[in-house]
């Protein structure tokens, strides 16, 4: 539904244009839409700019001035666990030395062209989505959603509201009933008769609302306390052994 974000944080300038370039070929030729590009020089730089926007993915020089990508790494998996990130380097030596970063994968600048699209093929074959045919103001349209980045739905009358981890909101027409069948599978459980709630984003289940990441409180159904405890529980569980 919304355009992707991804960072690329590199040193040298000719490197950060010939990394965007690869990036958005291989990207065009998986039959993506084109990201939206955030490009900086120093990774205190590329820090600030993932606390004001959620990116997805950020693709990281591992030799740089003050911060190297090692150090970058750690910072911004603490400010957003759900990053991704792609290493760049020409020090193929490093390899072995990221695994502890847990990267998404390695992309050696001497053979960028074929090392960049098994990298973009990598995250979009784990970057979820769904899709959901609804029925909008412009008429019936078949939408893909990041599953990742919605934090919970909510049905008021007819009215569906799609509400995201950067606080935008998509709105359509329909019932629950047929995206709690495409969603569960994802780790989306059915927490009220309003409500269909991410269940990676819920911090507590209190005796009658749960709590979000995000500070946001939503009733759950009466009677339903334990089981919706012991979803999330299995959910988060998962999530972590991935």
């Amino acid at each position: 539904m919304e355009t992707c974000v991804i960072g690329v944080c590199d040193d040298d300038p000719e490197d950060v244009e010939r990394i965007c370039e690869e990036l958005v070929r291989c990207i065009r030729h998986l039959g993506e839409k084109d990201p939206i590009l955030c490009t900086c020089q120093s990774g205190k730089e590329m820090l600030e700019q993932c606390r004001n926007q959620k990116m997805r993915l950020v693709l990281l020089d591992l030799e740089m001035p003050g911060w190297s990508g090692f150090d970058l790494a750690g910072q911004l998996y603490a400010i957003n666990p759900e990053i991704r990130l792609i290493f760049v380097s020409n020090h193929e030596n490093m390899v072995f030395d990221s695994y502890e970063y847990a990267p998404l994968w390695f992309v050696r600048k001497s053979v960028m062209e074929r090392d960049m699209l098994k990298a973009v093929q990598k995250y979009f074959q784990i970057a979820e989505k769904v899709q959901i045919h609804c029925k909008t103001r412009e008429g019936m349209r078949d939408v893909w959603v990041y599953v990742n980045e919605v934090l919970y739905i909510e049905c008021s009358g007819h009215t569906l509201y799609m509400k995201l981890t950067d606080q935008e909101c998509h709105q359509f027409y329909g019932s629950l009933k047929p995206l709690e069948e495409s969603f569960s599978s994802h780790g989306f459980i059915r927490t009220h008769k309003n409500y269909l709630v991410n269940a990676r984003y819920v911090k507590e289940v209190g005796n009658r609302a749960i709590l979000l990441e995000d500070g946001t409180e939503l009733d759950i159904g009466k009677n339903r306390r334990k089981e919706i405890l012991e979803m999330v529980e299995t959910v988060q569980r998962g999530r972590r052994l991935c």
